[in-house]
């Protein structure tokens, strides 16, 4: 059973009295708000690389959290991943830090509030460092509350005195409405259900920062493919119907119930990709735009 290392804290008369700093009135408690579409330009690209003579061709996705289809898909990948970060590096404390509107500039808007959050984050991790004695290992989630200021969502791996907490966040520019609880592993999964849910990330604005984690903690690892690959202006179809010798089709449902072609390899392609996934002067990775009306 989880037990509480700080509660709330102090000053929960006065979160009663305002509902907007509580912790839980967040944008992501409205249930009423229609499933966003995707994105016009979402599958609209076909990304295309040769590796040892075969050509592999994948519909490209525009990977937003603001896109119906990408956004969800893109949330769960990452719940996934922080609680598989958390287990392994023993993030077992949540930590909740959050603005006071009176220290925000009139006339600020998100990414203002954003930024200004993030560069008192940046000044509490330099205190936390001395308090320490080491460096914070964390996972971080920026949040909208309801009334529209930013607060951070955070898996810590280290004890730290909720008095401490509310004490260095107010004095560096931070709010006094601060939470530090002990969950065990188990509990991970359901916290980030919780806060990090479809609406709460894609209502950030776009180019937001959703995520930071510490150094030496990444989420996903980068990987360096094989081969050169080119990021091409027309959808699969298109690609589909100009090759020769296609195998290894794959398919996927849409949101309407159509089955959608999402990946192939063909043996052969039109003359002027060939050449150019051929060029070893170019980049790995370009966006190459073609008419749907070029032959081979």
């Amino acid at each position: 059973m989880a037990k509480s290392s700080g509660g709330h804290g102090g000053g929960g008369g006065a979160a009663a009295g305002n509902p907007h700093l509580c912790f839980n009135n967040t944008k992501h408690n409205c249930n009423s708000r229609p499933q966003r579409p995707k994105k016009w330009n979402c599958g609209k690209y076909t990304l295309i690389g040769s590796v040892k003579g075969s050509f592999f061709h994948h519909r490209f996705r525009c990977k937003s959290y603001a896109c119906g289809r990408c956004g969800p898909k893109k949330i769960r990948q990452v719940r996934k991943r922080i609680v598989q970060r958390a287990t392994a590096h023993g993030l077992q404390r949540f930590l909740t830090l959050t603005l006071d509107p009176k220290k925000l500039k009139p006339g600020w808007g998100t990414k203002e509030k954003i930024a200004f959050l993030y560069s008192v984050w940046r000044k509490m991790r330099v205190y936390l460092q001395r308090k320490l004695g080491k460096s914070l290992t964390f996972v971080a989630v920026v949040e909208l509350q309801g009334n529209g200021n930013p607060h951070l969502h955070m898996l810590v791996g280290s004890y730290i005195p909720k008095h401490w907490i509310t004490a260095s966040w107010q004095a560096l520019g931070g709010g006094w409405a601060t939470r530090i609880e002990y969950a065990d592993v188990h509990r991970v999964a359901a916290y980030l259900s919780k806060y990090l849910t479809d609406e709460s990330l894609r209502d950030l604005p776009p180019g937001t920062r959703r995520f930071s984690t510490s150094r030496g903690l990444a989420l996903f690892e980068r990987t360096k493919g094989e081969g050169g690959w080119i990021l091409v202006r027309a959808p699969i179809e298109y690609w589909r119907d100009h090759a020769l010798g296609v195998d290894a089709e794959q398919y996927e449902t849409e949101q309407d119930g159509a089955r959608s072609l999402i990946s192939f390899v063909a043996a052969q392609v039109p003359t002027f990709l060939a050449a150019r996934l051929q060029n070893i002067s170019a980049p790995k990775l370009s966006v190459e735009v073609r008419s749907q009306k070029s032959g081979r």
